[in-house]
Order: C-alpha cells, then structure tokens, then sequence
C-alpha cells in the first residue's frame, strides 16, 4: 500500500507543480480573458490534486482503524506512528497550494485547530523569527548565561505589555513602566494535545553585593501550565512565585529579563511539585534539571533604570532603594618639591 501511495505522489508532482507557479494568480486584477482561462485551469488542477489526497486520505484512515485494534502487534505503535504521519502529511498539502488558505494566512487569519495552518505557522517560525532569536540570544549572552549551548527552540514566546498593540522583539529596550504589570504570554506551540509547561522570568543581572559579582534574581515562576496549539495564551497552572515588576537597579548596566518555556517531563505530561526558597541567588539550570525541565523556547527585553524604578520600590516592592555605583577615585596630585 505504501509503495502505490509513493508513486501516486510522483506522478502528482507535475501537477503540484503547476499549482504551486498559479498562487500568486490568486490577487491577479486583469481582466484578460487568457489570464482568466489559466487561472480557472489552474484552480481545476489544484481541485483534481486536492480530490486525489482527500481520496488517499481516507484509506490512511481506516488504516489507522485496523492498526489500532490489532493490540497484539508488536509494531503497533511504530505503525500508527508512520501513519499519523502520512495523514498529516494529506491534511496539509490538499490544501496547501488552495489560494483562499494562502490568502488567509498572508491576512493573519489563521486557524491552528487545521493542520495548514499549524504547518504554516511552523515553517514561518523556523524561517525567521527562531534565526533572530537564536542571534540575539547568542550575541547578548543570555546562552549560556541562562540557557543552554545548542538550544534549538520549538516553540515561539512572545510577550506583549498590557496596553500594548505588538509583542516586544527579543532584545529590545523596553520602559520598567511598562511591565509593572504582568505581560500577556504567548507560547505558540504545534501540538493538538495538551502538554504542560514550567515558565520562568529571569534576570541573570541583579547585583550580588557580597561577592562583588551578579546573580540571577526570578521574578515570575509558573508551573503545571496546560498549553497546546489552539489555547496558546499562558493561563492557569500553578503560581511558585507570584510575578515581581522588572526594577533595574540605579548605577547598574542594562539587564535582560529573559521568559523561559520549559516542556515538562513525559512529553508534558507529568506534573512538577516546584519549591524555591527565594527569588534571589536562583540557578535556572539547576532547576531545570532537578524537575526533568526541558527547555523549548525563550524571549527576553532590557531594560535600564529610570525615576519610575524608584516608584516600583516605595509603592510595590515596600522597601528602600538601593544605589550602586563605582567607588569614588582617589584624588591625584603632585606633591610640592622640598629642597634643602
């Protein structure tokens, strides 16, 4: 059966071919006759195509039918693996080359409960924004600071202020006035099933007055997040440490406040029981493997103090503010000669 479906797919290729060159016919004004006749020929082969899919498509199910019931195969679950496979596979490339779904994913509108879209949606990630990332991440330190070398993320974080109309791209500068409340989150995921999350807000540049040095200070840590690709928006789960405003210290550098994703352990299916004795002297890495954390994506800002950050201390965090600065130069001078 497989071998048949491989060589319908090659014979299909001229055709998809030619359907894939018509796309851009789709938001064609012209009113030439020739240039409609292609169009509506164009759209029959991508039907024809489509037809032939869905009619593949139904066999690959009720293949997955019988696999599922024969329990006494000993390569049941590798089947029904190759077969879910080959059946996302259909979903997505019947309607791949459709100009009304092209159309709609170039508008934003786009449904991640239909596996296009979710295919869309990823393939968009992995071209850009996951490349933009990783060179922000690497070029300011947050790897390996605060993640680890190699990291390959699978989920796109986005954070968004409240008020604001966009997402802050990684790296950027943003105001401690506009994180005195809890951002919204997004973990934009490509997986229908639900799976937890651990996430954590970091910054790995908070003054370590004692050793002269910095440590990492977490000012939000949620676990035991359900997310999946249609309820990608953080809710609900477990608050360890309820969310502190990002507060730059007066005399310090800039600080990266950096959210972390983390998958749970059995594919995000297992629970976590996190317990932390503070928010200071944190260890991310630690922690992470303690709980069998694994790290799936990440977004972080900047920021650097301003009078607002004296605010977050006197009317939120109920406590002095701190200074820091270099120590003062010693006076240099020349000393009068004496001769006798």
């Amino acid at each position: 059966m497989f071998s048949a479906w491989v060589k319908r797919a090659g014979q299909r290729c001229a055709i998809q071919r030619t359907a894939m060159a018509t796309r851009h016919a789709s938001t064609a004004t012209t009113s030439s006759s020739t240039t409609t006749a292609a169009y509506a020929e164009a759209l029959k082969l991508i039907d024809a195509d489509k037809q032939e899919r869905l009619r593949m498509l139904a066999r690959v199910e009720k293949e997955i039918a019988r696999v599922a019931k024969d329990n006494k195969s000993s390569t049941q679950a590798a089947q029904l693996a190759a077969l879910n496979s080959l059946k996302y596979d259909l979903q997505v490339k019947s309607e791949l080359n459709n100009p009304d779904v092209q159309r709609n994913f170039k508008n934003g509108q786009v449904d991640m409960s239909q596996p296009v879209y979710r295919y869309m949606r990823q393939k968009q990630f992995e071209k850009q924004p996951r490349a933009r990332l990783l060179e922000r991440i690497t070029q300011m330190n947050v790897i390996p600071d605060l993640l680890p070398l190699g990291l390959v993320p699978t989920v796109e974080v986005n954070i968004q202020a409240q008020g604001a109309d966009s997402v802050v791209e990684p790296g950027t500068f943003t105001k401690p006035a506009e994180t005195i409340q809890a951002p919204q989150v997004e973990v934009v995921n490509f997986h229908t099933e639900p799976r937890l999350y651990t996430l954590m807000l970091v910054d790995p540049d908070s003054p370590d007055v004692v050793n002269k040095t910095y440590q990492q200070r977490c000012h939000w840590l949620l676990a035991n997040v359900p997310l999946s690709t249609t309820e990608s928006i953080v809710k609900g789960g477990d608050v360890v440490l309820d969310y502190c405003p990002p507060h730059p210290e007066k005399g310090t550098k800039y600080h990266r406040y950096t959210l972390i994703a983390y998958e749970q352990p059995e594919n995000g299916q297992a629970k976590v029981d996190i317990k932390v004795e503070g928010r200071d002297a944190f260890d991310v890495k630690a922690l992470a493997e303690q709980h069998g954390l694994k790290v799936t994506g990440a977004s972080f800002f900047r920021q650097v103090w301003d009078e607002t950050v004296s605010s977050i201390y006197e009317d939120i965090l109920k406590t002095q503010e701190p200074f820091y600065g270099k120590p003062r130069k010693p006076e240099r001078y020349i000393q009068r000669a004496v001769y006798f």
